[in-house]
């Protein structure tokens, strides 16, 4: 019997705005409003519709960097082959998408999209296709000017830039591999080619992953950033290193991506949600978009059985969410309440 009454389930749960303005103020539009309704009803109501609102396109799967804190660093996530998304596959998915009334992509997964050399490429297509909102995560090391300018033309509508702290020391403490004062100054290119154009968008986001060293300091980080940024946010941390042990939780909580979007990997495999730090995303690949439909994997009896699942309390029964970060973290929080 479902316990769907009892059943805690919050879109973006894990996601803290510390700024009165966010990255989707400028849009008003009805339909741009309902798909953001749908974000949040659709998941609290249980409602599976045709397709998913949203899909996170891992148009590269390689990155830059080696943060400690990261899955993808510590090979924790995904098998260690890793590459660079076909430019056909992903207009494949577009066109898919497209024809079933997608309402929005994020075109990063494990890596970071700045590494793909069609990225702008692969955005103008998307918005020529009609889809509403087009946005990236990326550590903005390589968000040099003439990228800056590609994706200006592009017609992204935002972009979430992952930066720790505010200090040279603790950024590259953290952001192995990067140098503090080039990325600083590459947002702040961002922002000042862009305003020079006098376009809104890209929207810019600055975020960081509030670990425990950065609580502290976090009221002076979004200080910091206020003048740079259009939003200033932290995401929850999650504990992503092997050998944690997220197993074993049992709550009654569900997880809102399912009623919400899909993840199709750099070489086409379809997966039922991000999957964070499980390392055999293909045991539970659903299909490979070179080939198979991402609709009918949206609808399948594995999805709906996952649905099911997570409707009566029972999300530990399925292995890949009973060994998810992101489950082990929202059960927790739950539980401290």
């Amino acid at each position: 019997m479902d316990n769907v009454n009892s059943i805690n389930i919050v879109s973006n749960s894990y996601y803290h705005s510390s700024t009165d303005k966010s990255v989707f103020d400028c849009k008003k539009d009805s339909k741009f409003l309902e798909y953001r309704k749908n974000w949040k009803d659709y998941p609290e109501k249980f409602i599976a519709s045709s397709y998913p609102i949203h899909l996170d396109i891992e148009t590269s799967a390689v990155c830059n960097l080696k943060c400690p804190f990261c899955a993808s660093s510590s090979n924790t996530w995904g098998s260690e082959k890793r590459g660079l998304m076909d430019l056909n596959l992903f207009k494949k998915i577009i066109d898919e998408g497209s024809d079933n009334g997608l309402c929005s992509i994020k075109l990063s997964q494990r890596g970071d999209p700045l590494l793909q050399p069609k990225l702008a490429e692969m955005i103008k297509y998307a918005k020529d296709k009609g889809i509403m909102d087009v946005y990236f995560n990326t550590n903005a090391t390589l968000l040099e000017k003439e990228k800056i300018e590609a994706l200006l033309s592009s017609g992204l509508d935002r972009i979430s830039i992952s930066f720790e702290g505010y200090t040279k020391e603790v950024y590259e403490k953290y952001r192995r591999g990067a140098c503090y004062e080039k990325t600083l100054a590459n947002i702040k290119l961002l922002k000042e080619i862009r305003d020079a154009e006098s376009k809104l968008f890209p929207q810019i986001r600055v975020q960081t992953v509030l670990l425990d060293e950065l609580k502290p300091t976090y009221s002076e980080y979004v200080t910091f950033w206020k003048g740079i940024a259009d939003e200033v946010a932290y995401i929850d941390a999650r504990s992503e290193m092997p050998g944690t042990i997220h197993s074993g939780k049992t709550a009654l909580w569900a997880c809102p991506f399912l009623w919400q979007r899909m993840t199709v990997l750099w070489d086409g495999k379809i997966i039922p949600c991000m999957m964070f730090g499980n390392k055999d995303l293909e045991k539970f690949s659903l299909g490979n978009a070179l080939k198979d439909s991402i609709s009918d994997a949206w609808n399948s009896l594995e999805m709906n059985a996952y649905r099911q699942f997570h409707k009566s309390g029972k999300s530990h029964h399925i292995s890949f969410c009973d060994n998810c970060p992101h489950r082990s973290l929202e059960i927790d929080k739950m539980l401290k309440k």
